[in-house]
């Protein structure tokens, strides 16, 4: 009697025709080609199976079942996706209430030694809080989870094209995630928390999928419900919508996301499950938002700072463990891509504390709808170091988060306020600053610093414009966002969406629908190169050199075409079956 070998184990001919057609475990069988295989390295990465073998056995098992049955499938579904987005919002509230508040008591601390005329230690204070925050996250993302580097949406688009890269939906690669976005974030860096929060999202997705974290031994039998990669997959995707709908607080803007940026396969029911859990993320958002406004939670929403003691001793805290961690470095890879982000961020310092000197002081306007100077952390008036009844407005977009930059920009009746050298100052600031921090080894995205470079190219061409429209400024520079964010994300329906959502301007409809065409149009230009090149499994070294030499880019696609791979499916010790 013959046996054949399935997932390590052996089995008779009788034994192996009674297996379950759809197992727990993803089968070992390699359904590779022969000629790809001979004499090549296994690579840990995976394809995955999306496509349900809807044979007559399946559909008899899934008929089989009752109905008490297909409902519970039904409801876990529905139920995942209500967790999800609980999950997510919770997480995105506490991103902007970390950063708000760890961001904020920095530049309060800071400006009150301005006040004081104390400028050099206020450089010191806000230099060194910088560098420990961007120390920290390039530390715990170089040493503890390396997949949490960048913002994760690459890894999330591989996913759900079928690639099963390890670690990058880890338990350790969310904690990362979420508390190296915050250090990031909080060091006055140009990154952004909204690619994290999709990766976030996709990691609280996938870690549900499987009932936990398998390598932690924390995982729970009664999650453990969906096993296949369709079911999953179908979660992650909810997920990452609602990452991009807890970043901008964009629900229909995230669903919109997921279908044009992220996922390959969609359907109907997906996008009712992915519109529920984005629902879900804005309604715990907006709840937790109006707790906030009565000023509980810190420096966000209405707070002020009344948390500076428990901050002062957390920053003690945070720099106690970096200088631990620093002494186990060993590693000249590491130390050198650490070693970069430092100098990042002494660089970024140097800029926002010195660029605002160059400005001229202005009197502050008799009509404006605030206190002028600015008192606290954010503002369009901000003191910095001019005399009293003056503001410095460099300083109010430089010198400041960049949320807060990108408030003030959008503000409307204030066509005034701002220096031709001022903005353009800004401008040129955010463009490199952004091109050399995104690129660190740490959870940051790219969001929300193309949206403040592209919101004050765009208020630099209203102000221009000057008297030839009629449009405000503060429209102007949400027309230059949304053309930043077109050129770089080739996107259109979903930054459109998501950028009504954040304006709540439905009359700027058809002017952001022209400008994010326009600038997709053009990028493409740029970059859409043909025909695409393939090799075949078995190829002459001849035209290999050729295709090399004729192309510009790296990645091509290898195919096998019968006759060279007759046999699709490399079996055990039984070829024959």
């Amino acid at each position: 009697m013959s046996t054949t070998s399935i997932n390590g184990e052996a089995y008779t001919d009788q034994e192996s025709d009674t297996i379950p057609l759809l197992t727990s475990e993803r089968s070992n069988i390699n359904s590779t080609s022969q000629v790809a295989i001979v004499g090549a390295n296994v690579c840990p990465i995976e394809s995955l199976d999306y496509e349900t073998a809807e044979n007559d056995f399946f559909k008899q098992d899934w008929r089989s079942g009752g109905k008490i049955q297909i409902f519970q499938y039904v409801f876990m579904k529905w139920l995942f996706c209500f967790f999800i987005g609980l999950i997510v919002s919770l997480i995105g509230f506490f991103n902007n209430l970390a950063v708000e508040n760890i961001a904020g008591l920095k530049f309060v601390v800071t400006s009150n030694m301005m006040l004081a005329r104390r400028f050099g230690m206020a450089f010191l204070v806000f230099s060194v809080s910088n560098l420990i925050l961007t120390l920290f996250a390039s530390i715990i993302t170089a040493f503890i989870a390396p997949a949490a580097a960048g913002s994760g949406i690459p890894e999330v688009k591989a996913y759900l094209n079928g690639v099963d890269a390890p670690g990058i939906f880890s338990l350790r690669t969310l904690i990362v995630k979420i508390i190296g976005s915050i250090s990031a974030v909080s060091s006055s860096l140009f990154v952004g928390k909204a690619g994290p929060m999709v990766h976030t999202g996709a990691c609280v997705a996938a870690l549900l999928g499987q009932g936990g974290s398998k390598r932690f031994r924390l995982t729970w039998r009664w999650l453990c419900f969906f096993k296949n990669d369709r079911d999953r997959r179908d979660l992650v995707t909810c997920g990452s919508a609602a990452g991009i709908a807890a970043g901008f607080r964009a629900p229909v803007g995230g669903v919109l996301f997921a279908l044009e940026e992220m996922a390959s396969w969609w359907r109907s029911v997906l996008l009712w499950r992915s519109f529920f859990t984005t629902a879900v993320v804005a309604i715990v958002l907006r709840a937790l938002i109006d707790f906030c406004l009565s000023g509980k939670c810190g420096l966000f929403g209405k707070g002020r700072a009344h948390n500076e003691a428990y901050f002062g001793s957390l920053f003690n805290f945070l720099l106690d463990k970096v200088l631990r961690i620093y002494n186990l470095i060993n590693e000249k890879g590491i130390v050198y891509k650490i070693s970069l982000a430092c100098a990042i961020s002494v660089s970024t310092s140097c800029l926002l504390f010195g660029l605002p000197w160059l400005a001229s002081c202005q009197p502050c306007p008799s009509d404006a709808s605030e206190s002028c100077p600015t008192i606290g952390r954010s503002g369009n008036f901000k003191k910095f170091q001019c005399p009293p009844g003056h503001y410095n407005d460099l300083a109010s977009l430089i010198f400041n988060t960049n949320d807060d930059a990108v408030r003030n920009l959008f503000s409307k009746n204030t066509n005034s306020e701002f220096q031709y050298s001022s903005i353009l100052i800004f401008f040129v600031t955010c463009f490199f600053l952004t091109i050399f921090s995104c690129g660190i080894v740490a959870p940051v995205g790219l969001f929300v610093p193309v949206i403040v470079t592209g919101a004050s190219y765009g208020r630099f061409v209203g102000m221009l414009v000057g008297s030839h429209s009629s449009l405000n400024h503060g429209l102007y520079a949400v027309l230059g966002a949304a053309s930043f964010l077109g050129g770089s994300m080739r996107m259109t329906v979903s930054l459109c969406v998501i950028i009504l959502e954040l304006t709540n301007n439905l009359l700027l409809l058809p002017l952001i629908m022209l400008v994010l065409l326009i600038s997709k149009t053009v990028a493409d230009a740029f970059n859409v190169t043909g025909p695409l090149q393939v090799f075949q499994g078995i190829e002459k070294v001849g035209n290999i050199v050729h295709v090399l030499r004729t192309t510009r880019h790296n990645g091509f696609p290898v195919i096998d075409e019968p006759p060279l791979s007759e046999s699709p499916v490399l079996y055990g010790s039984n070829p024959s079956r």
